[in-house]
């Protein structure tokens, strides 16, 4: 591991222990046993660092998307199950992220920006998923409005369930993850068609 990959590491394990308020470049150097010279070498400032973490975290999401579509077809009920605990899991490993998220993107246009893309992507991503769960009979036609709205709702749900659980006292463990795929299934079920019930049924209850 290079050393600025050491420090984009030490940097998400003490934003996630103390918050990104609380530390500083200098707190990020003394844990890695550098001087903070040598960290300003590859990063300017602690925004920088958060800005390479946001890259990180883009780059490891989309790997990790398409090693479930490698598995499973994009639109499947599988490919959908799986693709919501991935982002939970990823939403725990980045916890500083999606705690300040709101303040992060606030207080810096450029990372803004980034996130902005994103963002529009993976509703993008989102959309293109149901219109593949459509063309395969799983899920039933509908109208453009009604498929945007079921997207965000899709994405408004994964996105901020870890938040959720946080605000409301719960540990963040498999269980209370997976009782969000159970969310999940009960947006999409009001959705399916018979033989995408039958799927859905075949597939059984979320893994308590």
């Amino acid at each position: 591991m290079t050393t600025r990959e050491r420090i984009i590491e030490t940097a998400i394990t003490l934003f996630n222990e103390k918050g990104t308020k609380a530390v500083t470049t200098n707190h990020i150097a003394a844990a890695m046993e550098i001087s903070p010279g040598n960290l300003y070498y590859h990063f300017r400032n602690k925004e920088e660092i958060i800005r390479a973490i946001f890259d990180q975290m883009d780059a490891v999401g989309f790997e990790d998307y398409e090693q479930i579509i490698a598995e499973h077809p994009a639109g499947s009920l599988a490919a959908m199950e799986e693709t919501f605990l991935m982002i939970q899991r990823f939403n725990w490993r980045y916890r500083f992220f999606k705690r300040e998220l709101t303040s992060l993107i606030l207080s810096d246009p450029l990372l803004r920006e980034k996130h902005l893309r994103v963002h529009q992507a993976m509703l993008r991503l989102v959309r293109h998923s149901i219109k593949s769960s459509i063309a395969q009979g799983v899920l039933r036609p509908m109208e453009e409005d009604e498929l945007g709205l079921f997207a965000e709702e899709i994405w408004l749900l994964t996105l901020f369930w870890l938040n959720y659980l946080e605000v409301g006292g719960e540990d963040v463990t498999e269980s209370t993850l997976r009782r969000g795929n159970e969310l999940v299934r009960r947006t999409v079920c009001c959705r399916l068609t018979e033989e995408g019930a039958r799927m859905l049924g075949r597939s059984g209850p979320a893994a308590p």
